[in-house]
């Protein structure tokens, strides 16, 4: 199952809600991350890390209309177990251009959103380098970037929110249709993924006077992909549900407790050009918790906490879920505002579990370390 962490990392009610409030300056962000991991043995690998460099920008259009462009830059090294199965692996370049318009047709009740990617990324790896690209996407670890490259996609949808009394609905929908590819260096066969359409809900609003609620839902419909002009399995619908409380705790303080489920009801086992296509029916359940603190009217300091455990089915024809592994992610995050609304954010996180591989337990652990800038002139 990959979930990318984007996707998870975000408050998804807020993006319903608050992606309706309007912004009139250009927005820049970018960062550096640094990330590195080691297992126990068990596996083909026993050593991966990950070095990227994302970079956005957010210009807006007159008073109702935005164009946001994000790509960057992204290294990945992994190290084998055994020299006579797979040599050491490394891969690098430019990610994925992705462009982002949107249209304030009601001013703040309706979006209309459109969207694309410019395969300007890694779309096509010799076929030992598959392993990399294997590796990256545990949902278990949830790597910063999870995908190096595809053939692009273009894609729309619309955002609404609506008041109810002290709360906010807010309601989505979008499709991506992915375009054509070559995903593997000296073959043929060209993929193209299925199109993918997309359902969301989120409620927002205050249960008390210091305690926030926030829950939201997607509902992902996939079309089957098409390798070499045939049509093959994809990785079937999923459902993802976010649940947040947070509470205010003296006028300096607030905690916040989080969980989030990404289910994935069809299984799906494919031998395709990438390699086999193991998509068995599956389930992530995360839960987690931040503690935020003002340091003074420009800093926080928020130390933050996160548990995860997968699951999936052994095969098509047993559906049961058994336990694929779990991990524990602690770290902190300061952030300091200048002055011309500038902030710095720096990162670090430690983590550790297992994965399990043949009926093994194969421990884990590593780090993650960031430093990003924001940038509003």
């Amino acid at each position: 199952m990959n979930t990318r962490t984007a996707v998870l990392a975000t408050l998804l009610a807020a993006a319903l809600t608050g992606e309706l409030v309007g912004q009139n300056r250009i927005v820049a962000r970018t960062a550096v991350l640094i990330e590195g991991y080691t297992f126990d043995s068990g596996l083909v690998y026993d050593k991966i890390s990950e070095f990227t460099v994302p970079v956005s920008v957010s210009i807006p259009v007159g008073r109702l209309a935005s164009v946001t462009l994000s790509g960057g830059y992204v290294s990945v090294d992994l190290t084998s177990a055994d020299a006579t199965l797979l040599a050491d692996q490394a891969i690098s370049g430019m990610l994925d251009t992705e462009v982002r318009v949107t249209l304030n047709v009601v001013p703040g009740r309706l979006l209309l959103i459109g969207t694309g990617a410019i395969p300007s990324g890694i779309k096509t790896v010799q076929q030992d380098e598959l392993s990399i690209l294997g590796a990256l996407s545990s949902d278990l670890i949830g790597f910063s970037t999870s995908t190096v490259g595809t053939g692009g996609n273009v894609g729309g949808g619309f955002v609404g929110a609506l008041p109810l009394g002290r709360y906010a609905l807010g309601v989505g929908a979008s499709y991506k249709q992915p375009l054509s590819y070559q995903p593997v260096s000296g073959r043929d066969s060209l993929l193209r993924q299925g199109g993918e359409l997309r359902l969301r809900a989120g409620l927002e609003g205050p249960l008390a006077r210091r305690t926030y609620l926030r829950f939201a839902g997607i509902y992902a419909a996939r079309q089957k992909d098409q390798l070499g002009g045939q049509t093959k399995h994809g990785v079937g619908n999923r459902i993802i549900g976010y649940l947040a409380l947070s509470q205010g705790l003296g006028s300096a303080m607030s905690v916040t407790l989080y969980g989030f489920d990404v289910f994935r009801s069809n299984p799906q086992i494919e031998p395709t050009a990438l390699g086999a296509a193991i998509l068995p029916r599956g389930n992530l359940l995360a839960l987690g918790g931040r503690l935020a603190f003002a340091l003074g009217r420009r800093t926080s300091f928020t130390p933050h906490a996160e548990y995860r455990i997968s699951a999936i089915a052994v095969d098509t024809s047993d559906t049961t879920l058994r336990r694929a592994g779990s991990t524990v992610r602690m770290g902190a995050e300061l952030r300091h505002g200048f002055g011309w609304r500038t902030a710095v954010v720096l990162q670090g996180s430690g983590v550790f579990g297992n994965v399990v591989q043949a009926g093994r337990d194969i421990n884990l652990r590593g780090f993650r370390a960031a430093l990003k800038l924001e940038l509003i002139p």
